[in-house]
């Protein structure tokens, strides 16, 4: 699950949708014209951790039930992600947008609306975003 979410969205906003290979919970996406943050790892992922003693174990981490191409993604709630430009400054209710490429900017341009800065004394490297506002 994604442990960057401050605050749960309505479950009736979450959908399953294709996302790329590499996908981990906690992302933004924007996939078609659906914009939102992973709450699971994508269906075909795994996880590797070191258990001592040199060994590792890899297991499944995608979301139970989804598709291996795709995650289980919530269109609204407030998440803490990076977001270039923002600072302590930065006043709540200011838009952010994600590019094509899925980073978050204050920059509007030919990207496509995110949610809005939620909060105050927010840093790039981690600002609470209204998904979906």
């Amino acid at each position: 699950m994604a442990l960057n979410r401050l605050f749960a969205g309505s479950p009736e906003n979450n959908r399953e949708l294709p996302v790329p290979v590499g996908t981990v919970s906690g992302t933004a996406v924007k996939v078609e014209n659906y914009v939102g943050v992973t709450l699971t790892d994508r269906g075909d992922a795994s996880r590797t951790e070191a258990q001592g003693n040199g060994r590792t174990v890899t297991y499944p981490s995608g979301g139970i039930g989804n598709a291996d191409d795709s995650a289980t993604v919530a269109q609204d709630g407030v998440f803490i992600l990076p977001v270039t430009g923002v600072t302590a400054a930065t006043k709540r209710g200011t838009p952010v947008y994600i590019t094509t490429a899925g980073s978050l900017s204050l920059t509007e341009g030919t990207n496509t609306r995110f949610g809005l800065v939620y909060g105050i004394n927010n840093t790039a490297a981690a600002t609470a975003v209204d998904v979906g506002a």
